[in-house]
Protein backbone atom coordinates (compact mmCIF):
# COMPACT_ATOMS: atom_id res chain seq x y z
CA UNK A 1 0.00 0.00 0.00
CA UNK A 2 1.37 3.42 -0.91
CA UNK A 3 1.10 5.83 2.01
CA UNK A 4 2.16 9.49 2.18
CA UNK A 5 2.23 10.49 5.83
CA UNK A 6 1.44 14.18 5.77
CA UNK A 7 0.06 15.78 8.90
CA UNK A 8 -3.39 16.01 7.38
CA UNK A 9 -3.31 12.51 5.96
CA UNK A 10 -1.95 10.75 9.04
CA UNK A 11 -5.37 10.38 10.64
CA UNK A 12 -6.81 9.05 7.40
CA UNK A 13 -4.12 6.39 7.32
CA UNK A 14 -4.67 5.60 11.00
CA UNK A 15 -8.40 5.22 10.50
CA UNK A 16 -7.82 3.02 7.50
CA UNK A 17 -5.44 0.80 9.41
CA UNK A 18 -7.95 0.47 12.24
CA UNK A 19 -10.43 -0.76 9.66
CA UNK A 20 -7.76 -2.90 8.00
CA UNK A 21 -7.06 -4.71 11.25
CA UNK A 22 -10.75 -5.37 11.81
CA UNK A 23 -12.34 -8.33 9.95
CA UNK A 24 -13.27 -6.48 6.76
CA UNK A 25 -12.68 -9.84 5.15
CA UNK A 26 -11.72 -13.24 6.39
CA UNK A 27 -8.69 -15.24 5.32
CA UNK A 28 -10.97 -17.22 3.02
CA UNK A 29 -12.11 -14.07 1.19
CA UNK A 30 -11.16 -14.15 -2.49
CA UNK A 31 -9.72 -10.58 -2.60
CA UNK A 32 -7.44 -8.20 -0.72
CA UNK A 33 -7.83 -4.40 -0.59
CA UNK A 34 -5.53 -1.40 -0.27
CA UNK A 35 -5.89 2.36 -0.59
CA UNK A 36 -3.84 5.00 -2.35
CA UNK A 37 -4.32 8.05 -0.12
CA UNK A 38 -3.58 10.87 0.49
CA UNK A 39 -2.43 11.97 -2.96
CA UNK A 40 -1.81 15.37 -4.62
CA UNK A 41 -3.53 16.66 -7.74
CA UNK A 42 -3.70 15.73 -10.59
CA UNK A 43 -3.61 12.19 -9.18
CA UNK A 44 -6.70 10.77 -7.46
CA UNK A 45 -7.19 8.47 -4.46
CA UNK A 46 -7.75 4.88 -5.49
CA UNK A 47 -9.14 1.59 -4.19
CA UNK A 48 -6.96 -1.32 -5.26
CA UNK A 49 -8.43 -4.82 -5.27
CA UNK A 50 -6.19 -7.89 -5.73
CA UNK A 51 -7.81 -11.25 -6.51
CA UNK A 52 -6.48 -14.22 -4.55
CA UNK A 53 -8.87 -16.48 -6.47
CA UNK A 54 -10.27 -16.25 -9.98
CA UNK A 55 -13.50 -14.26 -10.01
CA UNK A 56 -16.03 -12.69 -12.36
CA UNK A 57 -18.54 -9.88 -12.15
CA UNK A 58 -16.57 -7.76 -9.72
CA UNK A 59 -18.54 -4.65 -8.79
CA UNK A 60 -17.96 -1.86 -6.29
CA UNK A 61 -20.75 0.47 -5.18
CA UNK A 62 -19.65 3.33 -2.91
CA UNK A 63 -21.46 6.29 -1.39
CA UNK A 64 -19.44 9.49 -0.81
CA UNK A 65 -20.20 11.21 2.50
CA UNK A 66 -18.93 14.00 4.75
CA UNK A 67 -15.67 12.99 6.47
CA UNK A 68 -14.62 13.36 10.08
CA UNK A 69 -13.67 17.08 10.52
CA UNK A 70 -10.34 15.95 11.96
CA UNK A 71 -9.32 14.87 8.46
CA UNK A 72 -9.50 18.46 7.22
CA UNK A 73 -11.79 20.28 4.82
CA UNK A 74 -14.42 18.14 3.10
CA UNK A 75 -13.99 17.61 -0.63
CA UNK A 76 -17.66 18.03 -1.41
CA UNK A 77 -17.80 14.66 -3.17
CA UNK A 78 -21.31 13.19 -2.98
CA UNK A 79 -23.63 10.59 -4.45
CA UNK A 80 -23.08 6.98 -5.47
CA UNK A 81 -19.99 5.86 -7.38
CA UNK A 82 -19.94 2.50 -9.17
CA UNK A 83 -17.06 0.48 -10.61
CA UNK A 84 -16.82 -2.92 -12.26
CA UNK A 85 -14.39 -5.47 -13.66
CA UNK A 86 -15.67 -8.39 -15.69
CA UNK A 87 -12.97 -10.85 -14.77
CA UNK A 88 -9.86 -11.15 -12.58
CA UNK A 89 -7.52 -14.11 -12.47
CA UNK A 90 -5.69 -15.12 -9.32
CA UNK A 91 -2.99 -12.49 -8.61
CA UNK A 92 -4.50 -9.88 -10.90
CA UNK A 93 -5.61 -6.51 -9.61
CA UNK A 94 -8.10 -3.79 -10.44
CA UNK A 95 -7.53 -0.13 -9.56
CA UNK A 96 -10.53 2.17 -9.21
CA UNK A 97 -10.00 5.94 -9.09
CA UNK A 98 -12.18 7.48 -6.40
CA UNK A 99 -14.09 10.75 -6.70
CA UNK A 100 -14.15 13.45 -9.33
CA UNK A 101 -10.89 15.23 -8.48
CA UNK A 102 -12.19 17.57 -5.79
CA UNK A 103 -9.61 18.64 -3.21
CA UNK A 104 -10.28 17.59 0.38
CA UNK A 105 -11.31 14.61 2.48
CA UNK A 106 -14.07 12.12 1.66
CA UNK A 107 -15.67 9.31 3.67
CA UNK A 108 -16.73 6.26 1.66
CA UNK A 109 -19.17 3.46 2.51
CA UNK A 110 -20.37 0.68 0.25
CA UNK A 111 -20.33 -2.90 -0.93
CA UNK A 112 -17.99 -5.04 -3.00
CA UNK A 113 -19.57 -7.98 -4.87
CA UNK A 114 -18.11 -10.74 -7.03
CA UNK A 115 -18.85 -14.25 -8.25
CA UNK A 116 -16.32 -16.86 -7.13
CA UNK A 117 -16.65 -20.53 -8.01
CA UNK A 118 -20.26 -20.02 -9.03
CA UNK A 119 -21.20 -18.37 -5.73
CA UNK A 120 -21.87 -14.71 -5.00
CA UNK A 121 -19.49 -13.13 -2.50
CA UNK A 122 -20.19 -9.76 -0.81
CA UNK A 123 -18.27 -7.59 1.63
CA UNK A 124 -19.17 -4.14 3.10
CA UNK A 125 -16.33 -1.56 3.20
CA UNK A 126 -15.81 1.86 4.78
CA UNK A 127 -12.75 4.10 4.54
CA UNK A 128 -11.55 7.69 4.07
CA UNK A 129 -9.47 9.37 1.36
CA UNK A 130 -7.73 12.74 1.02
CA UNK A 131 -6.86 14.60 -2.18
CA UNK A 132 -4.44 17.50 -1.68
CA UNK A 133 -3.96 20.58 -3.81
CA UNK A 134 -0.96 20.71 -6.13
CA UNK A 135 1.20 23.63 -5.03
CA UNK A 136 3.74 25.50 -7.12
CA UNK A 137 6.79 27.22 -5.63
CA UNK A 138 8.18 30.30 -7.35
CA UNK A 139 11.69 31.69 -6.99
CA UNK A 140 13.95 34.33 -8.50
CA UNK A 141 16.17 32.52 -11.00
CA UNK A 142 18.73 35.28 -10.59
CA UNK A 143 20.47 34.17 -7.41
CA UNK A 144 22.18 37.56 -7.16
CA UNK A 145 18.93 39.26 -6.20
CA UNK A 146 17.08 40.84 -3.25
CA UNK A 147 15.26 37.52 -2.74
CA UNK A 148 18.33 35.54 -1.71
CA UNK A 149 21.21 36.47 0.58
CA UNK A 150 23.50 33.64 1.60
CA UNK A 151 25.57 35.89 3.89
CA UNK A 152 22.46 37.11 5.74
CA UNK A 153 20.98 33.61 5.56
CA UNK A 154 17.56 34.01 4.01
CA UNK A 155 15.68 33.10 0.84
CA UNK A 156 12.33 34.41 -0.41
CA UNK A 157 9.93 32.20 -2.37
CA UNK A 158 6.33 32.38 -3.54
CA UNK A 159 3.56 29.79 -3.17
CA UNK A 160 0.53 29.21 -5.38
CA UNK A 161 -1.76 28.84 -2.34
CA UNK A 162 -2.35 30.73 0.92
CA UNK A 163 0.88 30.37 2.89
CA UNK A 164 1.05 28.28 6.06
CA UNK A 165 4.63 27.47 7.04
CA UNK A 166 8.05 26.49 5.72
CA UNK A 167 10.88 24.12 6.58
CA UNK A 168 14.40 24.31 5.14
CA UNK A 169 17.74 22.48 5.30
CA UNK A 170 20.98 24.01 4.02
CA UNK A 171 23.87 21.91 2.66
CA UNK A 172 27.43 22.83 1.72
CA UNK A 173 29.27 21.85 -1.43
CA UNK A 174 30.92 19.12 0.64
CA UNK A 175 27.46 17.64 1.31
CA UNK A 176 27.53 18.74 4.98
CA UNK A 177 24.37 20.09 6.56
CA UNK A 178 25.23 23.71 7.36
CA UNK A 179 21.95 24.93 8.81
CA UNK A 180 18.19 24.75 8.95
CA UNK A 181 15.28 27.14 9.17
CA UNK A 182 11.57 27.38 9.83
CA UNK A 183 8.99 30.07 9.23
CA UNK A 184 5.29 30.49 9.98
CA UNK A 185 2.94 32.51 7.83
CA UNK A 186 -0.57 33.88 8.23
CA UNK A 187 -2.26 32.79 5.02
CA UNK A 188 -0.47 35.31 2.79
CA UNK A 189 -2.01 35.49 -0.69
CA UNK A 190 -0.62 33.36 -3.53
CA UNK A 191 2.37 35.02 -5.19
CA UNK A 192 3.51 36.85 -2.06
CA UNK A 193 7.26 36.73 -1.42
CA UNK A 194 7.75 34.63 1.71
CA UNK A 195 11.00 35.07 3.63
CA UNK A 196 12.57 31.95 5.13
CA UNK A 197 15.65 32.50 7.31
CA UNK A 198 18.08 29.83 8.42
CA UNK A 199 20.54 29.36 11.27
CA UNK A 200 23.87 27.62 11.00
CA UNK A 201 24.18 24.36 12.92
CA UNK A 202 27.58 23.08 11.83
CA UNK A 203 30.67 24.57 10.28
CA UNK A 204 31.61 23.60 6.75
CA UNK A 205 35.19 22.55 6.11
CA UNK A 206 37.86 23.46 3.56
CA UNK A 207 36.33 26.84 2.65
CA UNK A 208 33.20 25.15 1.28
CA UNK A 209 30.08 27.25 0.75
CA UNK A 210 26.32 26.82 0.45
CA UNK A 211 25.37 24.56 -2.46
CA UNK A 212 21.77 23.45 -1.87
CA UNK A 213 18.69 24.81 -0.13
CA UNK A 214 16.09 22.08 0.43
CA UNK A 215 12.80 23.88 1.08
CA UNK A 216 9.34 22.53 1.87
CA UNK A 217 6.42 24.97 1.82
CA UNK A 218 2.96 24.25 3.24
CA UNK A 219 -0.28 26.07 2.52
CA UNK A 220 -2.69 26.91 5.33
CA UNK A 221 -4.54 23.60 4.80
CA UNK A 222 -1.36 21.54 5.21
CA UNK A 223 -0.73 20.66 1.55
CA UNK A 224 2.95 20.89 0.70
CA UNK A 225 5.45 21.30 -2.12
CA UNK A 226 9.23 20.83 -2.16
CA UNK A 227 12.03 22.50 -4.09
CA UNK A 228 15.83 22.29 -4.21
CA UNK A 229 17.70 25.50 -5.00
CA UNK A 230 21.40 25.62 -5.86
CA UNK A 231 22.74 29.14 -5.13
CA UNK A 232 26.34 27.98 -5.35
CA UNK A 233 28.66 30.90 -5.98
CA UNK A 234 32.41 30.79 -5.40
CA UNK A 235 34.74 33.73 -6.01
CA UNK A 236 38.15 32.08 -6.31
CA UNK A 237 40.98 34.00 -4.59
CA UNK A 238 44.07 34.39 -6.76
CA UNK A 239 47.09 36.52 -7.58
CA UNK A 240 46.37 38.97 -10.38
CA UNK A 241 48.10 38.58 -13.72
CA UNK A 242 50.05 41.61 -15.00
CA UNK A 243 49.73 42.47 -18.69
CA UNK A 244 51.87 44.81 -20.73
CA UNK A 245 50.27 48.16 -21.54
CA UNK A 246 47.51 47.79 -24.17
CA UNK A 247 48.32 44.07 -24.48
CA UNK A 248 46.19 40.96 -23.87
CA UNK A 249 49.05 38.48 -24.24
CA UNK A 250 49.84 36.36 -21.17
CA UNK A 251 53.52 36.87 -20.41
CA UNK A 252 55.66 33.86 -19.62
CA UNK A 253 56.50 35.29 -16.20
CA UNK A 254 52.76 35.40 -15.31
CA UNK A 255 51.83 31.84 -16.22
CA UNK A 256 52.75 30.47 -12.78
CA UNK A 257 50.05 32.70 -11.28
CA UNK A 258 47.47 31.25 -13.66
CA UNK A 259 48.66 27.71 -12.93
CA UNK A 260 48.08 28.28 -9.21
CA UNK A 261 44.66 29.85 -9.90
CA UNK A 262 43.72 26.84 -11.99
CA UNK A 263 44.79 24.51 -9.18
CA UNK A 264 42.47 26.35 -6.77
CA UNK A 265 39.61 26.30 -9.26
CA UNK A 266 40.04 22.55 -9.83
CA UNK A 267 40.08 21.88 -6.07
CA UNK A 268 36.70 23.59 -5.69
CA UNK A 269 35.25 21.81 -8.73
CA UNK A 270 36.40 18.39 -7.53
CA UNK A 271 34.62 19.03 -4.25
CA UNK A 272 31.29 20.12 -5.73
CA UNK A 273 31.27 17.43 -8.45
CA UNK A 274 31.78 14.72 -5.83
CA UNK A 275 28.87 16.07 -3.78
CA UNK A 276 26.51 16.40 -6.76
CA UNK A 277 27.30 12.86 -7.87
CA UNK A 278 26.63 11.50 -4.39
CA UNK A 279 23.27 13.29 -4.23
CA UNK A 280 22.38 11.94 -7.66
CA UNK A 281 23.16 8.38 -6.54
CA UNK A 282 21.05 8.91 -3.41
CA UNK A 283 18.08 10.16 -5.44
CA UNK A 284 18.26 13.68 -4.00
CA UNK A 285 18.67 15.06 -7.49
CA UNK A 286 16.63 13.89 -10.46
CA UNK A 287 17.67 14.18 -14.09
CA UNK A 288 20.92 15.65 -15.37
CA UNK A 289 23.44 16.96 -12.85
CA UNK A 290 23.83 20.76 -12.69
CA UNK A 291 26.85 21.88 -14.70
CA UNK A 292 29.47 23.95 -12.84
CA UNK A 293 30.86 26.76 -15.00
CA UNK A 294 33.77 29.20 -14.79
CA UNK A 295 33.21 32.91 -15.45
CA UNK A 296 36.21 35.19 -16.06
CA UNK A 297 35.66 38.95 -15.76
CA UNK A 298 38.31 41.37 -17.01
CA UNK A 299 38.93 44.89 -15.62
CA UNK A 300 41.22 47.83 -16.44
CA UNK A 301 42.31 51.07 -14.80
CA UNK A 302 41.05 54.43 -16.06
CA UNK A 303 43.92 55.14 -18.43
CA UNK A 304 42.56 55.42 -21.96
CA UNK A 305 39.09 55.71 -23.47
CA UNK A 306 36.17 53.80 -21.96
CA UNK A 307 35.38 51.89 -25.15
CA UNK A 308 39.01 50.90 -25.66
CA UNK A 309 39.21 49.67 -22.07
CA UNK A 310 36.08 47.56 -22.54
CA UNK A 311 37.66 45.86 -25.55
CA UNK A 312 41.00 45.43 -23.80
CA UNK A 313 39.50 43.94 -20.64
CA UNK A 314 37.43 41.51 -22.68
CA UNK A 315 40.49 40.42 -24.65
CA UNK A 316 42.46 39.86 -21.44
CA UNK A 317 39.63 37.82 -19.91
CA UNK A 318 39.48 35.73 -23.08
CA UNK A 319 43.26 35.19 -22.97
CA UNK A 320 43.04 33.89 -19.40
CA UNK A 321 40.12 31.62 -20.29
CA UNK A 322 42.04 30.28 -23.28
CA UNK A 323 45.07 29.58 -21.09
CA UNK A 324 42.94 27.55 -18.67
CA UNK A 325 41.47 25.58 -21.57
CA UNK A 326 44.93 24.95 -22.99
CA UNK A 327 45.98 23.55 -19.60
CA UNK A 328 43.14 21.01 -19.69
CA UNK A 329 40.27 22.76 -17.92
CA UNK A 330 37.21 20.73 -19.00
CA UNK A 331 34.22 22.75 -17.76
CA UNK A 332 32.44 25.48 -19.77
CA UNK A 333 34.25 28.84 -19.60
CA UNK A 334 32.66 32.23 -20.19
CA UNK A 335 34.31 35.63 -20.25
CA UNK A 336 33.32 39.30 -20.24
CA UNK A 337 35.09 42.67 -20.07
CA UNK A 338 34.00 45.52 -17.79
CA UNK A 339 36.81 47.90 -18.65
CA UNK A 340 37.04 50.64 -16.03
CA UNK A 341 33.36 50.38 -14.99
CA UNK A 342 33.78 48.21 -11.90
CA UNK A 343 36.99 49.35 -10.19
CA UNK A 344 38.39 47.75 -7.06
CA UNK A 345 39.79 51.15 -6.07
CA UNK A 346 37.94 54.29 -7.15
CA UNK A 347 40.16 56.86 -8.83
CA UNK A 348 39.99 59.78 -11.20
CA UNK A 349 40.24 59.51 -14.96
CA UNK A 350 43.55 58.47 -16.55
CA UNK A 351 44.95 57.11 -13.26
CA UNK A 352 47.42 54.23 -13.56
CA UNK A 353 46.05 52.09 -10.70
CA UNK A 354 47.47 48.54 -10.79
CA UNK A 355 44.85 47.18 -8.38
CA UNK A 356 42.15 47.91 -10.96
CA UNK A 357 43.94 45.94 -13.69
CA UNK A 358 42.68 42.52 -12.74
CA UNK A 359 40.46 39.55 -13.56
CA UNK A 360 37.87 37.84 -11.35
CA UNK A 361 37.24 34.09 -11.40
CA UNK A 362 33.76 32.93 -10.42
CA UNK A 363 32.43 29.37 -10.22
CA UNK A 364 28.66 28.89 -10.25
CA UNK A 365 25.90 26.73 -11.74
CA UNK A 366 24.31 29.49 -13.79
CA UNK A 367 25.49 32.71 -15.44
CA UNK A 368 25.78 35.64 -13.00
CA UNK A 369 24.24 38.95 -14.06
CA UNK A 370 26.53 41.32 -15.96
CA UNK A 371 26.79 45.10 -16.10
CA UNK A 372 24.42 46.87 -18.45
CA UNK A 373 25.60 46.72 -22.05
CA UNK A 374 27.81 43.65 -21.51
CA UNK A 375 27.19 39.92 -21.80
CA UNK A 376 28.99 36.63 -21.37
CA UNK A 377 30.78 35.03 -24.30
CA UNK A 378 31.53 31.32 -24.32
CA UNK A 379 35.07 30.27 -25.10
Amino acid sequence: MRLVLSRRGLLAVALFFSLWMQPLWAEADPVRFSLKTPVPQPDQPALIIVADQALTGLSVALLAKEPDPALGAASGESGEHKFAAKKLGAGQKATFKLGTGKVGATHWEGMITATVGGEVWKRPVTFDTVLTRTLQIGYDKNYVSPHLNVEKRFVELTLSGPAGRAEMEVFSDEGIKMGEGKASFAGEAPGTWLRIPWDGTSAAQNESVVLRLSVKLFDKDGASAHINLYPWFVSVPHEDVNFDTSSAEVRESEKAKLDESLRRITTVLDRVEKTLLKWSEQGVMMGALPQPMLFVTGHTDTVGADGDNLTLSRSRAKAIAAYFRQKGFRMPIYFVGYGERSPRVHSGDNVDEARNRRADYTLTLQPPPTLSGTSWSKL
